[in-house]
C-alpha cells in the first residue's frame, strides 16, 4: 500500500510536469471540456480489458494445473492491479502469495503464470504497435518496438533454454538463502515451458491483442469527447509504443516514459497541449482506474480474511 502512495506522489510529480511544459491554460482547457456522460465509456474499454486478460489469467491456471472458483480468481487478479505501478509490473505477484494463503498453492506453480501474463502482455503489445506502423508508417516508434523485441528474446531465452536458465539458477543458488529454493527454480522452469509454448501463445496473445487494443481505444474515446479527431492507427501505435517503452525501461508503471511516448506520438494528429491532456485523461480512465479498483479489491480480501481469523 505504500509503494502505491509513493507511485501517486511521483505521479503527480510526473503529469505536473507535463501540463506545465505543454501549457498548463490549453491542457486545462481541453480536460474541462470533456462531459461527464464520457467517463463511463472511457472505463467500459478498459474493463473490456481487464475481462480480456482475466480470461487469459484463467487459462495461464488451468495450464499450470491450479483450479479455483471463478468469482475467488476474478477478487485475487483485480486485487493485483494495486500493484499495477511497480517495475515490470513484477509488483502483480502478490497474487501468487494470495493464492498462497488462501488456497496454499506453491508460489513456485503460479509465478510463472505472472511472468508469462507480462510476456505475453509485452507480444500482444508489439503485435499492436506493427498492426499501428502498418497503417500509419511513423518511424519515429521503431525504437521502442525493436527495444519490446529485444526485450522479449532475451527474457524468453532465459526461460526457455535449459542450459542458459541452468546457468542463471546456478549463480543465484550459490547465495546461501536462495540454495534451498534449487528445486523450486527447476519447478519454475518447467511451468514457464508450458505457459510459453506454441499452444499457449496461440490463445494468450490474440487475447493480448484485443484487449489492448480495446484500451488504446480510449485514446480516440478521450480525443473524441474533446472534440479532435484521432485515427484508430495512431492510437493503436501511440499506446503500444508507450508501454512497450515503459514495461522494458522496468520503470514503475512507466510513469513519464509512457507519458511522453504516447503524447509524442499523438501529435501527428493534434497540437501538444491537446497531446498531453489526451494522454493523462487516458492514463487515468486505465492505469490508475485499475490501480484504484486493485487496491480496493484487495481490502475487501484483507478485510473479509480478518472477519473469518476472529473468534464469534
Amino acid at each position: 500500500m505504500k509503494k502505491s502512495l509513493w507511485s501517486i506522489v511521483i505521479a503527480v510529480a510526473v503529469y505536473t510536469g507535463i501540463i506545465l511544459y505543454s501549457d498548463a491554460g490549453s491542457v486545462g482547457s481541453a480536460i474541462s471540456s470533456i462531459g461527464l456522460i464520457w467517463i463511463p465509456l472511457f472505463l467500459s474499454l478498459s474493463m473490456v480489458n481487464y475481462l480480456l486478460r482475466f480470461l487469459k489469467w484463467q487459462y495461464f491456471l488451468r495450464r499450470v494445473d491450479v483450479r479455483i472458483g471463478a468469482w475467488e480468481s476474478l477478487r485475487i487478479f483485480l486485487a493485483g492491479f494495486s500493484m499495477t505501478v511497480s517495475p515490470g509490473k513484477l509488483g502483480e505477484l502478490l497474487k501468487c502469495h494470495l493464492l498462497k494463503e488462501r488456497r496454499g498453492i506453491p508460489v513456485s506453480t503460479t509465478s510463472p503464470v505472472v511472468v508469462a501474463e507480462r510476456i505475453t502482455d509485452l507480444i500482444s503489445m508489439i503485435v499492436i504497435a506493427i498492426i499501428g506502423l502498418l497503417m500509419v508508417k511513423h518511424p519515429g516508434a521503431l525504437g521502442a518496438v525493436a527495444a519490446g523485441v529485444i526485450f522479449v528474446v532475451a527474457v524468453m531465452t532465459f526461460l526457455l533454454w535449459e542450459r542458459a536458465f541452468g546457468l542463471l539458477a546456478g549463480v543465484l543458488c550459490r547465495i546461501p538463502r536462495m540454495a534451498r529454493h534449487r528445486e523450486s527454480f527447476g519447478r519454475f522452469r518447467e511451468h514457464c515451458s508450458a505457459l510459453l509454448d506454441f499452444r499457449s501463445l496461440a490463445v494468450s496473445v490474440p487475447l493480448g491483442v484485443l484487449s489492448w487494443g480495446a484500451e488504446a481505444l480510449v485514446l480516440c474515446l478521450v480525443a473524441r469527447s474533446m472534440g479532435l479527431a484521432l485515427p484508430v492507427g495512431i492510437a493503436l501505435l501511440a499506446h503500444a509504443a508507450g508501454t512497450i517503452a515503459g514495461a522494458v525501461s522496468m520503470i514503475p508503471g512507466g510513469l513519464g516514459l509512457t507519458e511522453i511516448t504516447i503524447g509524442a506520438t499523438l501529435t501527428l494528429a493534434m497540437p501538444e497541449s491537446d497531446a498531453a491532456a489526451v494522454t493523462l485523461v487516458m492514463r487515468f480512465a486505465t492505469l490508475w482506474f485499475a490501480v484504484f479498483l486493485g487496491v480496493g479489491v484487495l481490502m475487501l480480501l484483507r478485510t473479509g480474511r480478518k472477519r473469518l481469523r476472529s473468534p464469534d
